[in-house]
């Protein structure tokens, strides 16, 4: 079975059906598009907004810490030095559970990317099949 599987997955979509049938086969999930995308209406919630400036963090840093906490893996891609840096300065701090649940009630199930019927089923199958062979 794989031991992870690339999935999008940010504040405003939290992949919930995948990550259901994820959890009990111990399979971990990489967001895909975990900064939903570049949406500035995502980054710029006011929720991450207030956060960034109680942690001394960008808004991108408020959502990245989020997904690590909420166990996701990360690998968000940027070409510019400052943000790459930035990217990876997100362990000196923690967000408390009340926080994290505020981020999670953003959850509006708004995707960035959607394949055409076929490849969804393939996708689904390919998970479907992992979690009968346990």
């Amino acid at each position: 079975k794989p031991q992870v599987i690339q999935y999008e997955c940010h504040p405003y979509y939290h992949a919930e059906e995948v990550m259901d049938v994820l959890a009990p086969l111990g399979v971990k999930l990489m967001c895909w598009y975990p900064l939903g995308h570049g949406d500035k209406m995502l980054i710029g919630e006011e929720v991450f907004k207030r956060l960034a400036e109680k942690y001394n963090k960008t808004n991108a840093q408020i959502i990245l810490r989020w997904h690590i906490q909420k166990g996701h893996i990360v690998i968000p891609g940027s070409t510019n030095p400052e943000h790459i840096r930035q990217n990876a300065d997100i362990f000196e701090f923690a967000l408390t559970d009340e926080e994290i649940k505020e981020i999670d009630a953003l959850n509006c199930h708004k995707r960035y990317y959607t394949a055409d019927n076929e490849k969804e089923e393939s996708y689904a199958s390919m998970i479907l099949d992992f979690a009968d062979q346990e």
